[in-house]
């Protein structure tokens, strides 16, 4: 699937977890009278929330983190802009929940931050790079696209707030820490002035600047500090003529005792909101009017009112002292409601009449929205009822109704940051582990603290249960597995039952990438076992493991050669193609002698963007390799779910990869890209997912944008039939399409193969049936430039032979072109071999780590003993074919060889330096050196 449309109907966004609390002005108050709501946004999503339904509308548009947003004045546009590639500004409209103009920034530098004009004509950007630019844009014009203004700022000082004056757009106002500048465009070009910033000036010393504004109905500005200081601008007092970007100090007054985060206004009033905490009102020489400091939610980073104002019952007049400016008391105090966000990851509706109350349940407002403020690195659905557990580096753990969308319960871990967790299936514990080791095993429905243990002194990076509940496991990122056994404490049955520490083995010589529990063969005792990228799996002598001896191995397969395992599932049930279909198509049945598989399956997903299935008997046979989905990464999860769809039961698998990406697979695995989507979920990686346990939800958590999104699952939409034939399905990822040259070339190969097979100098009549031994395959896929291993060659013949019910060795099996395509798509590599794989290569046999030679008879002496070793006749016959039938002997080489004279002089890359087709997201970084036995 590719269709934007029908992806976002396969895994549709319901409702977003979180709030951004490392910006500010992030949330904006849309409240008029006819509506009770705010806006705000966390990770690339923007979220409207209607305060009274309860509801969530959530704006979609953006590829990487929000980092700025402002609203008109009259509450009906919003912009947001993001950071990094690709970064775009949008305007949405808040009534219609559309955008109305997406305008692409990143050959303008980006946005760090920017403002609306009062109109709602122009908005005003500051770029994010140095040298910055303030660019000027008229979106509501034709070519709104591109800047109406644009100019260097040339301060040294990185400029990072921009305020437009609500009084004239012509004027605005920028800040960075150090530097104030006034600028205008009334003339058609941007002019400015910065007023001088020294202790002259000042007559004492001031801190860093954090924001500035214009404050209306007057000529003033003002700027706040990180001292807590409110510096006021007033215009240049001169016999000369001025402009109004002239400003001079005229006073700094002290209004907080630590740092003024946010600046703004309401009516007649200057309000502040302070990092301990506080919103406070003054006047326009800065007298304090009200003060709200029972909130108790953290350093504020935004303030932003209601449009309406209920009239007040009884309209008093503020008096006025000497000099013509209000003077308010308490009881005369009348403002809009309004709401603040929070550097804790809170947003609350505060209403301004608390004020003067005594009630401090009032006097704290309301919470409207609750994150956490560090990364959120794990989530747990709960095994039968809409609960999500949420933790992270923050030390909070939430339970949350996912269907009301309320926070059950809280639990606080002082001075421990959670790095994963898991419900047992019983839905009786939660497991949390931590990342120095510590795992705490909680009460499931109350988060009361049951047990704590502490296996190691690293982080635990995966926990698990069995299926009744009676083991639990760990993975830590010391490359070990840890066992605990809910049994009597010292095995004594005179006392009580409860978790207890079996031991832990340092099984890996990598990291981890999974762990899961299974069942035996029609029974119903525990197995457990591991996937590291050390390519090996481990599994464990659970029956032997006890306090004594610790935890025991059983068995361990090296199970891929070159690929890195990169996640793990044990599935009870098939999700291969168990090859039906093709036996229908060769008109054969099953031999009852063919090779029968275990109902239950090792589904691995690698780096190479493969999926592998494994038996779970004691051979580990590679049942089957196909394609996996190549939308982000590789797949570093993968979760089975059943649904009932149109046509009846089906299953599905949901992935997620490291970074950005999640998606869905129409089961069984068989490679056909068309059976799998996959969407942006998260703008940063993902550091957790989660399935409901129904199958309906899938819950994911982005990690550093301190954001979990719930998404609806509807397996029932993904369209796999497009009206042609499904071999056309795997074409399409093939270099050029259907019609392109590569696939003629093909076609021409396999009708050779069909002629070769018969004989290439026989003068019998030959009968073309559009199928080839199996026996040809491997020469069919070198002369497409994949070379199979002896291992994958296995592989194949074992998957192919299984797929067609037939007993290996017993006869030959003719496959016809779909096939052969559906095999070659499959098996051979997503990634070419390019210059980095042949020097990686060379590194972890011995080159020299700085010229990259190795010794040529050390070369063929390594090719001739390890992995699957080339006999001499073989090196003879592949340095003819290479190199012409004059070469007889590796002594005709060069005695010192390097990877660029490997690539061209022998095996006849032309274009070495040239080539650099890319590899996965992984690269080389993540490329492991083979075992010893490679």
């Amino acid at each position: 699937m590719s269709d934007t449309d029908d992806v976002q109907k396969v895994l549709s966004l319901q409702w977003v977890f979180g709030l951004n609390k490392d910006e500010k002005g992030t949330v904006h108050n849309l409240s008029d009278g006819k509506r009770k709501a705010i806006f705000y946004y966390v990770g690339h999503t923007a979220v409207i929330y209607d305060v009274d339904t309860h509801k969530q509308r959530l704006l979609q548009g953006h590829r990487n983190p929000i980092i700025s947003s402002c609203m008109s004045e009259d509450r009906r546009f919003v912009v947001t802009a993001d950071l990094g590639e690709e970064s775009m500004m949008i305007v949405w409209d808040t009534y219609s929940f559309l955008p109305i103009k997406s305008i692409p920034v990143s050959d303008y530098d980006g946005v760090l931050d920017m403002d609306i004009s009062t109109d709602a004509m122009y908005i005003v950007s500051l770029s994010k790079e140095s040298p910055q630019y303030i660019s000027l844009w008229e979106w509501t014009a034709d070519d709104g696209h591109i800047p109406k203004l644009r100019t260097e700022v040339m301060a040294k000082d990185l400029q990072t707030c921009v305020r437009v004056n609500r009084d004239d757009n012509f004027l605005v106002v920028t800040n960075g820490l150090k530097r104030v500048i006034f600028w205008s465009w009334r003339e058609g070009g941007w002019k400015y002035y910065s007023p001088p910033i020294s202790l002259r000036d000042f007559k004492q010393p001031v801190g860093d600047f954090t924001q500035s504004l214009f404050i209306p109905g007057t000529e003033l500005a003002a700027t706040a500090t990180v001292d807590g200081d409110i510096c006021m601008w007033a215009p240049v007092q001169s016999e000369k003529k001025t402009k109004a970007t002239d400003k001079t100090v005229l006073k700094v007054v002290r209004v907080h005792n630590s740092a003024i985060n946010f600046l703004t206004t309401v009516g007649p009033f200057i309000v502040t909101g302070g990092v301990e905490g506080f919103v406070r009102f003054f006047d326009i020489q800065l007298r304090i009017v009200s003060w709200f400091e029972e909130l108790n939610g953290g350093p504020i980073i935004s303030i932003s009112f209601d449009r309406f104002v209920a009239p007040a019952p009884a309209p008093r007049h503020a008096a006025k002292d000497e000099d013509g400016a209000p003077v308010f008391s308490g009881e005369e105090f009348e403002a809009p409601d309004f709401v603040v966000s929070t550097a804790n990851s809170m947003v609350i509706d505060v209403p301004s009449a608390s004020f003067g109350t005594s009630d401090q349940e009032y006097q704290r407002g309301r919470l409207l929205v609750q994150g956490q403020d560090q990364p959120i690195m794990c989530v747990a659905a709960h095994p039968s009822l809409p609960r999500l557990a949420i933790a992270g580096y923050s030390g909070n753990l939430h339970l949350w109704d996912y269907g009301s969308k309320k926070v059950l319960l809280l639990s606080i871990f002082k001075n421990l940051l959670a790095h994963c967790m898991a419900f047992d299936p019983k839905a009786q514990y939660l497991g949390v582990g931590f990342t120095n080791g510590v795992v705490k095993v909680l009460d499931a429905n109350t988060l009361e603290e049951l047990q704590s243990f502490r296996s190691s002194n690293d982080c635990v990076i995966a926990l698990t249960f069995s299926h009744d509940s009676s083991l639990m496991a760990i993975a830590d990122a010391e490359n070990c597995v840890g066992l605990f056994r809910y049994t009597h404490r010292g095995q004594d049955p005179r006392k009580p039952i409860e978790w207890v520490y079996i031991g832990r083995n340092r099984s890996h010589r990598a990291p981890i990438t999974g762990i899961q529990f299974g069942v035996t063969p029609f029974g119903a005792t525990p197995r457990l076992m591991s996937v590291g990228e050390d390519k090996r799996l481990i599994e464990y002598n659970l029956v032997d493991s006890e306090i004594e001896s610790g935890l025991r191995l059983r068995s361990a397969h090296k199970i891929t050669q070159g690929a890195i395992p990169t996640g793990f599932t044990w599935n009870p049930s098939p999700v291969g193609d168990d090859g039906r279909q093709a036996r229908r198509a060769a008109g054969a049945a099953a031999s009852p002698e063919a090779p029968k598989s275990s109902t239950d399956v090792l589904i691995i997903a690698t780096n190479e963007y493969k999926v592998k299935l494994f038996a779970t008997d004691s051979n580990r046979q590679c049942i089957q390799t196909v394609l996996g989905p190549t939308y982000g990464g590789p797949l570093n999860k993968v979760m089975i779910i059943a649904q009932n769809v149109s046509g009846g039961p089906q299953q599905f698998a949901i992935y997620t990869t490291h970074e950005k990406v999640v998606g869905l697979v129409k089961l069984p695995l068989d490679g056909n890209p068309r059976k799998a989507m996959g969407l942006l979920a998260h703008p940063m990686e993902i550091s957790s997912a989660a399935v409901s346990f129904d199958g309906r939800f899938l819950f994911t958590a982005g990690g550093r944008d301190c954001c979990v999104n719930q998404w609806a699952i509807n397996g029932d939409q993904l369209r796999v039939q497009d009206g042609r034939p499904i071999v056309d399905h795997y074409i399409d990822v093939i270099e050029g399409g259907k019609d392109g040259d590569f696939m003629k070339e093909i076609i021409d190969y396999f009708y050779y193969a069909q002629i070769r097979s018969q004989g290439e100098e026989t003068t019998a009549k030959r009968k073309i049936e559009g199928k080839i031994p199996f026996t040809q395959v491997p020469n069919l896929m070198r002369a497409l430039g994949y070379y199979p291993s002896e291992k994958e060659i296995q592989n194949m013949t074992y998957e192919i032979y299984t797929r067609f019910g037939r007993v290996i060795g017993a006869e030959d099996i003719y496959i016809d072109f779909e096939t052969f395509i559906r095999l070659y798509v499959n098996h051979r590599p997503v990634f070419g071999i390019n210059k980095k794989n042949i020097e990686t290569a060379f590194a972890a046999i011995g080159a020299d780590p700085a010229s990259g030679v190795i010794d040529r008879d050390t070369l063929f002496d390594l090719l001739r003993a390890r992995g699957e070793p080339l006999h001499q006749l073989e090196v003879e016959s592949c340095l003819k074919s290479l190199l012409g039938d004059d070469v007889t002997s590796v002594d005709m080489l060069e005695e010192n060889i390097t990877a660029k004279a490997f690539a061209e002089n022998l095996l006849g890359f032309e274009d070495y330096e040239e080539s650099e087709r890319p590899l996965a997201p992984e690269d080389a970084d993540e490329e492991a050196e083979e075992d010893d036995e490679d």
